[in-house]
């Protein structure tokens, strides 16, 4: 695709006024409207895209892709949006301990649009929760940044994710996590769902604790409130509330002399002169964000309670069961033969519905196991073809960079839909017995997730399981255009 610069000269214009001002000649219409009519694409938010891959260690279907999306960066930002990427990513999240060591099971891509102003929208709550101001910005995505921690920090605009959606599905059609970046130099910022917006005041520490909620639904090890939690078990595999040192999640790489509990905000004296305080394990009490009683985390510092440690050994463990099958795909080429469908699947009101299906080359990697939250499933018969942790899914969490008046607990909404991706081999697609495939959408609460039975995840026995949707009867009539064209071809 042509750059801005290129474009403009192609098409006899000039960007020497200021692209942000309207730009006309003799009466007719600006800048803005004549690129739009003349793409034949009234809805097109932005004046240019391009895409760089930062860094690719196999085919998009084989490795976990990072998209990363710039909003609010007009032609003069574009330089400043590029340092923001590496500071957070290249140089930040994957230049650090177990991402840096687990990089070869990434790609990441960086997506440039040109917005056509600089900055994002604002919005102002007043003390009652109520918007009180708001101004707006004709950018790519269309979001807002509104600097406070009971909105989540940051919000979408009306279209933002449809937008989002439109312009991966066309520059990154294959992407796992996606990160978008505001052009606004605030703090705070908003997950989940596999995704994260950002201002450019966070620092990569946070995006770090982030990818732990999102990748492994690692729970927060901090407590911002001296309150006992009195909820039952936690799904979280790095949180607890059991003692029993036989039957602890962690129980494997708890010490036989460590004593259980162990402490709280400290080893209970006197604490061994060779513990390190991120990497030895046993039973600290304080976690789930508010609770200093009640409940327990492994180690006394990790990324999940005070941000710019490392993971401890336990949420070290439980990312690399996401990363294993990733680092061990063979890297192979790009057309070899083999396919997969990425279909998206919207869950809303209790019924799933695919939305969009598209056939992509190359191999792609089916995990091996589930984690804890939702998980979806798909059969034809009394086969799976099909298996995927969706940990984040169903929630979007504001966060904030950790103080020196210590951690403040994320505000959690859960929006009354939420889309999310699953992936089959096209082999196992085309011409397949639409009467003999279901897709299920379960929550998965504890259990052996690495020792799956051949039987119907909702039923499996090695986990604790509530199914939430099945799509099941279909007919050619109910699938998607795309997808028809895939399973029934003519």
């Amino acid at each position: 695709m042509l750059s801005l610069r290129a474009f403009t000269t192609t098409k006899d214009l000039h960007v020497a006024g200021g692209i942000r001002q309207p730009m006309r000649s003799d009466g007719t219409s600006s800048l803005r409207d004549w690129l739009r009519s003349d793409l034949s694409a009234s809805e097109v938010p932005w004046l240019a895209a391009s895409v760089t891959t930062l860094f690719q260690s196999g085919p998009p279907g084989s490795k976990i892709t990072v998209a990363v999306v710039g909003d609010g960066f007009g032609p003069q930002d574009q330089e400043a949006y590029n340092t923001a990427v590496d500071r957070l990513l290249t140089n930040g999240v994957f230049a650090q301990d177990f991402f840096e060591a687990n990089k070869a099971a990434f790609n990441i891509v960086r997506v440039n649009l040109v917005s056509l102003e600089s900055g994002v929208g604002t919005k102002t709550y007043g003390a009652d929760g109520n918007l009180i101001r708001q101004y707006d910005r004709d950018t790519a995505l269309g979001a807002y940044y509104n600097g406070d921690w009971a909105h989540l920090w940051v919000e979408d605009g009306p279209s933002t994710d449809a937008r989002l959606t439109s312009a991966l599905s066309e520059l990154v059609p294959e992407h796992q996590l996606k990160l978008v970046v505001l052009n606004n130099p605030g703090g705070g910022g908003r997950g989940g769902n596999w995704r994260a917006t950002v201002p450019l005041g966070i620092g990569w520490p946070t995006l770090a604790h982030e990818f732990g909620h999102a990748m492994g639904r690692l729970g927060d090890e901090y407590h911002d409130r001296d309150e006992t939690y009195g909820d039952t078990e936690p799904t979280e595999p790095n949180l607890t509330t059991n003692t029993d040192r036989e039957t602890l999640k962690w129980g494997w790489i708890v010490g036989g002399e460590t004593p259980m509990p162990t402490g709280g905000d400290n080893y209970t004296p006197p604490k061994p002169s060779w513990w390190k305080d991120n990497q030895d394990v046993g039973l600290f009490e304080g976690g789930h964000g508010s609770y200093r009683f009640g409940v327990y985390r492994p180690v006394l510092e990790c990324r999940m309670n005070s941000n710019d440690p490392r993971f401890c050994p336990v949420c070290a463990s439980v990312m690399e069961g996401v990363t294993a099958k990733h680092l061990a795909a063979a890297p192979l080429s790009e057309g070899d033969g083999t396919g997969y469908v990425r279909l998206v699947v919207r869950l809303e009101q209790g019924v799933l519905r695919v939305l969009e299906a598209r056939e992509l080359d190359g191999p792609f990697v089916q995990p091996g196991l589930v984690t804890q939250g939702f998980a979806h499933e798909v059969r034809i018969g009394d086969r799976r073809v099909a298996l995927g942790s969706l940990p984040d899914a169903g929630v979007s969490r504001g966060f904030s960079e950790i103080g020196t008046d210590g951690p403040r607990e994320h505000v959690v909404h859960r929006p009354d839909a939420f889309d999310f991706v699953v992936r089959v081999a096209s082999a196992e697609l085309r011409g397949a017995d639409l009467s003999e495939l279901t897709v299920d959408l379960v929550s998965v609460g504890a259990g052996r997730g690495d020792a799956l039975g051949e039987g119907p995840l909702r039923e499996d026995p090695a986990l604790e399981v509530t199914p939430i949707a099945s799509l099941a009867d279909l007919s050619v009539a109910d699938l998607p255009t795309s997808l028809r064209r895939i399973v029934a071809p003519e």
